[in-house]
């Protein structure tokens, strides 16, 4: 009987871990969203029935495309959706289906009636417009810690900053596998790493990407100890923590303890 109970103990603990362990997988972190033009559709029209249709595809297609997928619908004369999800690069599909769910779910309410929504979380962004083209930098949004590197440091550590996200920037704009996807390890001191990301839709030209993460970049706020700036078709990030998947980009960080005190800084443009 106590083997029995304790077997049942040990099923249920290896149960509830695969369950946590699923949960926190699955679990997208929101970061922004940004309502966009200021025109809205009116219930029940073609457009809203276009804009499920192409929310719902973004879902089922989230696992087949590798992270990124670019549609439109159209029923009737008027009211075409066109947009897009993008899943950041380090990611598993089943991360980034589930990224793309919570994102098409939410957008929607978060810009109730809006004709062109842009959502992003750590893990993926999701857009959706009424116009036929998508412009590559607006609306962006940039979120700073509360934190800053001490005074100290501030000089030499911007310089550094400067020379790790161009650094990674062209890494993405040049990447060999033509995912536009790129992260870069570098130490600032013995005791300080920094980790940085850079990102566009991999059907941009090279100049559209250089262009857009050039004015990611020079948007970021100077000597905290982490930033990213978000745009609709890239977006650059640094940490002094690693916040992606540091065993998929196949690097070797040092064991870090994440900063505390995340304040975002809306410095939304609109068209």
């Amino acid at each position: 009987m106590c083997i029995l109970k304790s077997s049942s103990t040990h099923l249920l603990i290896l149960s509830l871990s695969v369950f946590l362990n699923y949960a926190t997988e699955a679990a997208p972190t929101y970061s922004a969203h940004a309502c966009t033009n200021g025109s809205f559709y009116r219930p029940n029209t073609t457009f809203q029935t276009n804009l499920n249709l192409f929310l719902s595809s973004l879902v089922s297609n989230a696992t087949l495309h590798d992270g990124y997928y670019l549609t439109n619908f159209s029923l009737g004369a008027s009211g075409e959706v066109k947009g897009l999800f993008l899943c950041r690069g380090d990611v598993t599909p089943s991360v980034c289906h589930d990224c793309v769910a919570a994102a098409a779910d939410n957008i929607t309410r978060l810009c109730t009636n809006q004709t062109e929504s842009v959502i992003w979380y750590d893990e993926c962004m999701v857009r959706y417009s009424n116009l036929s083209f998508l412009n590559n930098i607006v609306p962006s949004v940039g979120i700073s810690s509360q934190q800053s590197v001490p005074d100290s440091d501030i000089n030499s550590f911007i310089d550094f900053l400067a020379s790790a996200l161009n650094g990674v920037a062209q890494d993405a704009v040049n990447s060999l596998s033509g995912r536009m996807f790129a992260t870069r390890e570098a130490s600032f001191t013995s005791s300080m790493s920094l980790y940085a990301l850079a990102q566009c839709r991999p059907d941009l030209s090279v100049f559209d990407c250089n262009m857009c993460l050039t004015g990611a970049i020079s948007s970021l706020g100077e000597g905290k100890r982490g930033a990213r700036n978000l745009l609709p078709s890239c977006n650059v990030r640094y940490e002094l923590y690693p916040f992606y998947n540091v065993s998929a980009v196949s690097t070797k960080p040092e064991s870090l303890s994440p900063s505390s005190g995340i304040k975002v800084l809306y410095h939304i443009n609109m068209y």
